[in-house]
């Protein structure tokens, strides 16, 4: 399979599958070529096999990675399409979602408001606290889950030609990024580049992600499991608010292209991962950090990457997976962003205390 030139795709490939969609839904390009699919070898003497694989969402992009940048191709053409000047959005003091916010809102040349909320303190929060505001974002601190969304509103309703994007983006338009990547994959494995595999592990959260490969594999007519290691409240993320999601995402896409029939797609969730909670570190988790670390080549984080690395190490040893190909999708950034000198500075006082004392991690 040919590459594609970094910065030059004419459009996505759901948008050849379905041609419904082209012209009908805003799009940018963001996502520089395909992202390689290739065997974990970096963590093979932790995970006990040297036959999983990777596909490498961690290096989607130049400026930031992982699994935000692909939804952002229709998200922010959105809000630019809409006139917006601002995106307000929210999520942890640690947020993959809010640094790629911050990073490609300015890319685009969008102003980028967040709410933060609180979570336990790690060196990665704090350096990503730091790259949020060296990227240009305006910090809100929300504390609880109750206030952040109460302040999120606020600064939705009193910031002229915003854009809200919720916590996780996992809303249909944001979906077809993965969509558009199981199509990608599909070209990957009849290129002979990797095996079809047998299940695809990844963290989840808000689960737009693990929703649209599901619905995605439905789609190809692959029976692949996609297996979502849980990082939040199981309130937010079970199998009916997964359903759900994928349920919008495929009325979405009908409505535009009425010949997509997929149904829902197999997929499970590992609930035994997590530990106390959002964001909290476990043994397995802290045990796992320099393996994510070796096999992305970047700081790790215990809220999904590390995480997701001991549901897959668990399911790899399952009976039903022995001897059968499993991936891993990367959803975290192989790209780490700059932090400029006196970023802290620039912080909101009500941030300061997040640097002060050890970190848990």
């Amino acid at each position: 399979m040919t590459a594609e030139a970094p910065g030059r795709r004419r459009q996505p490939r759901l948008f050849d599958a379905l041609p419904g969609l082209a012209g009908r839904v805003p799009w940018m390009p963001l996502v520089e070529g395909p992202t390689p699919v290739e065997r974990c070898e970096a963590i093979a003497p932790w995970l006990g096999r040297d036959d999983v694989w990777i596909k490498r969402d961690d290096r989607c992009s130049r400026v930031y990675g992982g699994n935000k940048v692909r939804r952002y191709e229709f998200v922010l053409a959105d809000a630019l399409e809409r006139g917006a000047k601002t995106v307000v959005t929210a999520g942890g003091l640690a947020s993959t979602q809010v640094m790629a916010t911050a990073l490609l809102g300015a890319r685009v040349g969008l102003g980028v408001q967040a709410v933060l909320f609180d979570q336990p303190v790690t060196q990665f929060a704090r350096r990503a606290m730091l790259a949020d505001v060296t990227a240009g974002a305006e910090l809100i601190h929300g504390g609880g889950y109750g206030p952040t969304a109460l302040r999120t509103a606020r600064a939705r309703l009193t910031t002229p030609s915003s854009y809200l994007i919720l916590p996780g983006a996992a809303e249909p338009l944001a979906n077809l990024g993965y969509l558009d990547a199981m199509l990608e994959l599909d070209e990957q494995v009849r290129a002979g580049q990797c095996p079809r595999p047998e299940a695809i592990v990844l963290p989840t959260g808000s689960s737009g992600t693990l929703a649209a490969l599901a619905l995605g594999a439905a789609w190809l007519g692959w029976s692949t499991e996609i297996v979502g290691v849980r990082i939040t409240t199981s309130l937010a993320c079970n199998r009916l608010t997964i359903g759900l999601i994928a349920a919008e995402t495929r009325r979405f896409v009908r409505r535009l292209a009425p010949g997509f029939r997929p149904g829902p797609g197999r997929f499970r969730l590992l609930h035994g991962v997590i530990g106390p909670g959002y964001g909290h570190p476990t043994p397995e988790a802290l045990e796992a950090l320099p393996w994510v670390e070796r096999l992305l080549r970047v700081p790790g984080e215990i809220t999904y990457t590390a995480k997701a690395l001991v549901g897959l190490r668990q399911l790899v040893h399952e009976p039903r997976y022995r001897g059968r190909p499993v991936l891993f999708w990367s959803t975290l950034s192989g790209v780490e962003p700059p932090i400029a000198e006196g970023a802290r500075a620039r912080l909101p006082r009500e941030f300061l205390r997040y640097f002060e004392g050890p970190t848990v991690a």
